[in-house]
Protein backbone atom coordinates (compact mmCIF):
# COMPACT_ATOMS: atom_id res chain seq x y z
CA UNK A 1 0.00 0.00 0.00
CA UNK A 2 1.41 3.37 -1.11
CA UNK A 3 1.39 6.22 1.32
CA UNK A 4 1.32 9.87 0.06
CA UNK A 5 4.20 11.98 1.11
CA UNK A 6 3.51 14.47 3.78
CA UNK A 7 2.23 18.00 2.91
CA UNK A 8 5.43 19.61 4.07
CA UNK A 9 7.51 17.47 1.70
CA UNK A 10 5.35 18.49 -1.29
CA UNK A 11 5.68 22.20 -0.58
CA UNK A 12 9.46 21.86 -0.32
CA UNK A 13 9.71 20.15 -3.68
CA UNK A 14 7.55 22.82 -5.37
CA UNK A 15 9.70 25.60 -4.04
CA UNK A 16 12.84 23.87 -5.26
CA UNK A 17 11.48 23.66 -8.84
CA UNK A 18 10.24 27.29 -9.16
CA UNK A 19 13.56 28.82 -10.43
CA UNK A 20 13.95 26.19 -13.11
CA UNK A 21 10.40 26.71 -14.26
CA UNK A 22 10.87 30.53 -14.58
CA UNK A 23 14.06 30.06 -16.53
CA UNK A 24 12.37 27.86 -19.04
CA UNK A 25 9.54 30.36 -19.43
CA UNK A 26 12.02 33.28 -19.92
CA UNK A 27 13.70 31.55 -22.88
CA UNK A 28 16.57 29.69 -21.25
CA UNK A 29 17.41 26.07 -22.14
CA UNK A 30 14.82 23.63 -20.87
CA UNK A 31 15.43 20.18 -19.70
CA UNK A 32 14.84 19.02 -23.29
CA UNK A 33 17.31 21.73 -24.75
CA UNK A 34 14.52 23.91 -26.35
CA UNK A 35 13.93 27.70 -25.84
CA UNK A 36 10.60 29.04 -24.73
CA UNK A 37 8.58 30.96 -27.32
CA UNK A 38 8.53 34.85 -27.27
CA UNK A 39 4.81 34.85 -26.71
CA UNK A 40 5.43 32.92 -23.53
CA UNK A 41 7.81 35.62 -22.11
CA UNK A 42 6.59 37.55 -19.08
CA UNK A 43 4.99 41.00 -19.47
CA UNK A 44 7.73 42.93 -17.73
CA UNK A 45 10.29 41.61 -20.25
CA UNK A 46 8.13 42.55 -23.19
CA UNK A 47 7.83 46.13 -21.88
CA UNK A 48 11.55 46.30 -21.41
CA UNK A 49 12.22 45.29 -25.03
CA UNK A 50 9.67 47.83 -26.27
CA UNK A 51 11.33 50.66 -24.31
CA UNK A 52 14.74 49.78 -25.77
CA UNK A 53 13.30 49.76 -29.27
CA UNK A 54 11.68 53.18 -28.80
CA UNK A 55 14.92 54.60 -27.36
CA UNK A 56 16.86 53.38 -30.39
CA UNK A 57 14.34 55.07 -32.74
CA UNK A 58 14.58 58.35 -30.84
CA UNK A 59 18.39 58.31 -30.94
CA UNK A 60 18.38 57.62 -34.69
CA UNK A 61 15.97 60.49 -35.29
CA UNK A 62 18.08 62.90 -33.23
CA UNK A 63 21.25 61.90 -35.07
CA UNK A 64 19.54 62.58 -38.43
CA UNK A 65 18.42 66.04 -37.24
CA UNK A 66 21.91 66.92 -36.02
CA UNK A 67 23.46 65.80 -39.31
CA UNK A 68 20.96 67.92 -41.23
CA UNK A 69 21.74 70.99 -39.13
CA UNK A 70 25.47 70.47 -39.65
CA UNK A 71 24.95 70.35 -43.42
CA UNK A 72 22.93 73.55 -43.35
CA UNK A 73 25.55 75.36 -41.28
CA UNK A 74 28.35 74.21 -43.53
CA UNK A 75 26.62 75.31 -46.74
CA UNK A 76 25.42 78.73 -45.47
CA UNK A 77 26.68 81.73 -47.41
CA UNK A 78 26.11 85.38 -46.53
CA UNK A 79 23.55 87.27 -48.63
CA UNK A 80 24.88 89.44 -51.43
CA UNK A 81 24.09 93.08 -50.70
CA UNK A 82 24.83 96.21 -52.79
CA UNK A 83 27.98 98.22 -51.92
CA UNK A 84 27.60 100.41 -48.86
CA UNK A 85 25.05 98.11 -47.13
CA UNK A 86 25.65 96.96 -43.57
CA UNK A 87 24.56 93.42 -42.62
CA UNK A 88 23.98 93.00 -38.90
CA UNK A 89 24.11 89.41 -37.63
CA UNK A 90 24.34 87.84 -34.21
CA UNK A 91 28.06 87.28 -34.81
CA UNK A 92 28.71 90.94 -35.59
CA UNK A 93 26.72 92.03 -32.58
CA UNK A 94 28.85 89.77 -30.38
CA UNK A 95 32.17 91.17 -31.72
CA UNK A 96 33.47 94.15 -29.68
CA UNK A 97 35.40 95.59 -32.64
CA UNK A 98 32.39 95.49 -34.93
CA UNK A 99 30.13 97.00 -32.25
CA UNK A 100 32.57 99.91 -31.83
CA UNK A 101 32.77 100.37 -35.63
CA UNK A 102 28.99 100.41 -35.85
CA UNK A 103 28.76 103.03 -33.11
CA UNK A 104 31.45 105.12 -34.85
CA UNK A 105 29.52 105.00 -38.16
CA UNK A 106 26.28 105.99 -36.45
CA UNK A 107 27.82 108.98 -34.63
CA UNK A 108 28.38 111.21 -37.74
CA UNK A 109 24.84 110.49 -38.91
CA UNK A 110 23.40 111.54 -35.56
CA UNK A 111 25.59 114.64 -35.55
CA UNK A 112 24.54 115.51 -39.10
CA UNK A 113 20.90 115.12 -38.11
CA UNK A 114 21.22 117.25 -34.97
CA UNK A 115 23.47 119.92 -36.50
CA UNK A 116 21.64 123.17 -37.35
CA UNK A 117 21.37 124.10 -40.98
CA UNK A 118 23.80 126.81 -42.11
CA UNK A 119 23.31 129.07 -45.12
CA UNK A 120 25.33 128.23 -48.16
CA UNK A 121 28.29 130.50 -48.98
CA UNK A 122 26.80 131.27 -52.40
CA UNK A 123 23.61 132.53 -50.79
CA UNK A 124 25.62 134.74 -48.44
CA UNK A 125 27.58 136.19 -51.37
CA UNK A 126 24.37 136.86 -53.31
CA UNK A 127 22.84 138.60 -50.30
CA UNK A 128 25.97 140.76 -49.96
CA UNK A 129 25.85 141.74 -53.62
CA UNK A 130 22.21 142.69 -53.34
CA UNK A 131 22.90 145.13 -50.51
CA UNK A 132 22.60 148.78 -51.60
CA UNK A 133 25.82 150.86 -51.76
CA UNK A 134 26.77 152.91 -48.73
CA UNK A 135 25.29 156.39 -48.50
CA UNK A 136 28.71 157.90 -47.75
CA UNK A 137 32.27 156.69 -48.16
CA UNK A 138 34.84 156.31 -45.41
CA UNK A 139 38.04 158.29 -44.98
CA UNK A 140 40.09 155.16 -45.54
CA UNK A 141 38.40 154.59 -48.90
CA UNK A 142 39.05 158.23 -49.82
CA UNK A 143 42.75 158.04 -48.97
CA UNK A 144 43.02 154.86 -51.01
CA UNK A 145 41.37 156.57 -54.01
CA UNK A 146 43.87 159.46 -53.75
CA UNK A 147 46.79 157.03 -53.80
CA UNK A 148 45.33 155.21 -56.84
CA UNK A 149 44.98 158.54 -58.65
CA UNK A 150 48.61 159.49 -57.89
CA UNK A 151 49.96 156.08 -58.93
CA UNK A 152 47.99 156.12 -62.21
CA UNK A 153 49.47 159.54 -63.01
CA UNK A 154 53.04 158.36 -62.21
CA UNK A 155 52.54 155.18 -64.24
CA UNK A 156 51.03 157.14 -67.18
CA UNK A 157 47.98 154.83 -67.13
CA UNK A 158 45.29 156.99 -68.67
CA UNK A 159 42.29 154.67 -68.26
CA UNK A 160 42.45 154.39 -64.44
CA UNK A 161 43.60 158.01 -64.17
CA UNK A 162 40.64 159.44 -66.11
CA UNK A 163 38.25 156.91 -64.56
CA UNK A 164 38.65 158.57 -61.14
CA UNK A 165 37.22 161.85 -62.45
CA UNK A 166 33.44 162.20 -62.23
CA UNK A 167 31.27 162.63 -65.31
CA UNK A 168 30.39 166.17 -64.15
CA UNK A 169 34.02 167.14 -63.46
CA UNK A 170 34.71 170.86 -64.03
CA UNK A 171 37.92 171.23 -66.11
CA UNK A 172 40.05 174.34 -65.40
CA UNK A 173 40.22 177.39 -67.69
CA UNK A 174 36.72 176.74 -69.07
CA UNK A 175 37.76 173.74 -71.16
CA UNK A 176 35.20 171.17 -72.22
CA UNK A 177 35.61 167.72 -70.87
CA UNK A 178 36.50 166.37 -74.33
CA UNK A 179 39.28 168.96 -74.86
CA UNK A 180 40.53 168.50 -71.31
CA UNK A 181 40.80 164.71 -71.81
CA UNK A 182 42.80 165.21 -75.02
CA UNK A 183 45.11 167.75 -73.34
CA UNK A 184 45.80 165.58 -70.28
CA UNK A 185 46.38 162.50 -72.44
CA UNK A 186 48.92 164.32 -74.65
CA UNK A 187 50.79 165.84 -71.70
CA UNK A 188 51.04 162.67 -69.68
CA UNK A 189 51.82 160.12 -72.42
CA UNK A 190 54.42 162.32 -74.10
CA UNK A 191 56.73 162.24 -71.09
CA UNK A 192 59.45 159.62 -70.80
CA UNK A 193 58.81 159.22 -67.06
CA UNK A 194 56.77 160.94 -64.36
CA UNK A 195 57.14 160.99 -60.58
CA UNK A 196 54.21 162.22 -58.51
CA UNK A 197 54.21 162.38 -54.71
CA UNK A 198 51.73 163.60 -52.09
CA UNK A 199 52.76 165.17 -48.77
CA UNK A 200 50.92 166.83 -45.86
CA UNK A 201 47.55 165.35 -46.77
CA UNK A 202 44.44 166.65 -44.95
CA UNK A 203 40.93 165.31 -45.43
CA UNK A 204 37.54 166.81 -44.54
CA UNK A 205 34.41 164.72 -45.10
CA UNK A 206 30.81 165.96 -44.90
CA UNK A 207 28.28 163.22 -45.69
CA UNK A 208 29.06 162.19 -49.29
CA UNK A 209 31.31 165.18 -50.05
CA UNK A 210 34.98 165.60 -49.19
CA UNK A 211 37.65 168.32 -49.51
CA UNK A 212 41.29 167.24 -49.80
CA UNK A 213 44.39 169.43 -49.49
CA UNK A 214 48.01 168.34 -49.90
CA UNK A 215 51.43 169.31 -51.21
CA UNK A 216 52.06 167.94 -54.70
CA UNK A 217 55.54 167.14 -55.98
CA UNK A 218 55.72 166.61 -59.75
CA UNK A 219 58.82 165.69 -61.79
CA UNK A 220 59.52 164.55 -65.36
CA UNK A 221 62.62 164.64 -67.58
CA UNK A 222 62.30 168.43 -68.03
CA UNK A 223 60.28 169.82 -65.14
CA UNK A 224 60.21 169.65 -61.37
CA UNK A 225 57.42 171.45 -59.50
CA UNK A 226 56.12 171.70 -55.95
CA UNK A 227 52.55 172.98 -55.61
CA UNK A 228 49.70 173.20 -53.14
CA UNK A 229 46.65 171.37 -54.49
CA UNK A 230 42.96 171.35 -53.45
CA UNK A 231 40.57 168.67 -54.70
CA UNK A 232 36.82 168.12 -54.21
CA UNK A 233 35.49 164.57 -54.15
CA UNK A 234 32.03 163.01 -54.14
CA UNK A 235 30.93 159.54 -53.01
CA UNK A 236 28.94 158.19 -55.93
CA UNK A 237 28.03 154.66 -57.08
CA UNK A 238 30.09 153.09 -54.33
CA UNK A 239 33.36 155.00 -55.01
CA UNK A 240 35.02 158.37 -54.51
CA UNK A 241 35.22 160.55 -57.66
CA UNK A 242 36.88 163.91 -58.37
CA UNK A 243 34.50 166.80 -59.21
CA UNK A 244 36.93 169.76 -59.14
CA UNK A 245 40.65 170.55 -58.54
CA UNK A 246 42.76 173.67 -58.26
CA UNK A 247 46.52 174.25 -57.96
CA UNK A 248 48.02 177.19 -56.01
Amino acid sequence: MLVAPPRAAQDHAARAMEPWAWRDIGGAASSQGQAAALSMQPGWLKKRHLLWFLLVLVLMHLSQLMAKNDDQRGSWTPPIEPPGSVIVTSLSEGSPSQRSASRASDTPQRQATSAPATPAPAAAITATRQQPPQASGSEAALRQAIQQWSQAWSGQNMAPYLGIYASDFEPPKGLSRTNWVKQRTQRITSKKSIRHEIQNLTVQINANLATVRFTQIYQDERLRARDRKTMHWVWRQGQWQITRETTD
